[in-house]
């Protein structure tokens, strides 16, 4: 499974403090778990918000997730809390909801996949236009809007890479 996100550090969580973000929502994140690394336990991906509602509709949306939780930093044991978790403790690998390149492009093999859905999934014609795909997060989802210039279609990642 491709994972394209940032680990989450101190120097992370002091950038995202520093702009105002004050509520993280934590989740299970199985992209993160390297299947080859027998150490790591569990993944987590951490989202940054400002707004208490925000980050509330983001866990009512994982809402199933038995590992979700929401820290607010102005709680001192969750502030703790994150800090322990930015430190990458033994046995956790812990991301933040960046990508961990500037600008995403998808691989050859993904560029393949990316073509049969749209031959599957889609009337779009390659001739026509060429295709855009752009990576990015919903509520810890990661999903790609693709483009062909006229249309977009916003699509779960793994639904793309099934095929």
């Amino acid at each position: 499974m491709h994972n394209p996100l940032a680990l989450f550090t101190q120097e992370v969580l002091d950038a995202l403090l520093a702009h105002g973000f004050t509520i993280f929502v934590r989740q299970s994140y199985s992209r993160g778990k390297d299947h080859f690394d027998s150490d790591i336990k569990e993944a987590f991906l951490f989202t940054a918000y400002k707004d208490i509602g925000e980050a509330n509709q983001h866990f009512q949306y994982i809402r199933y997730d038995g590992r979700k939780y929401i820290y607010q930093v102005q709680r001192p044991e969750e502030y703790e809390r994150l800090k322990i978790a930015a430190g990458q403790p033994a046995g956790y690998r812990n991301y933040v909801d960046k990508l961990a390149a500037k600008e995403w492009r998808p691989s050859a093999q993904m560029g393949t996949k990316i073509g049969n859905y749209i031959r599957a999934y889609t009337k779009w014609k390659a001739r026509d236009s060429s295709i855009s795909a752009n990576l990015f997060l919903h509520y810890g989802e990661l999903m790609l809007r693709l483009s062909n210039g006229n249309d977009e279609i916003k699509v779960k990642l793994s639904d793309v890479e099934r095929l």
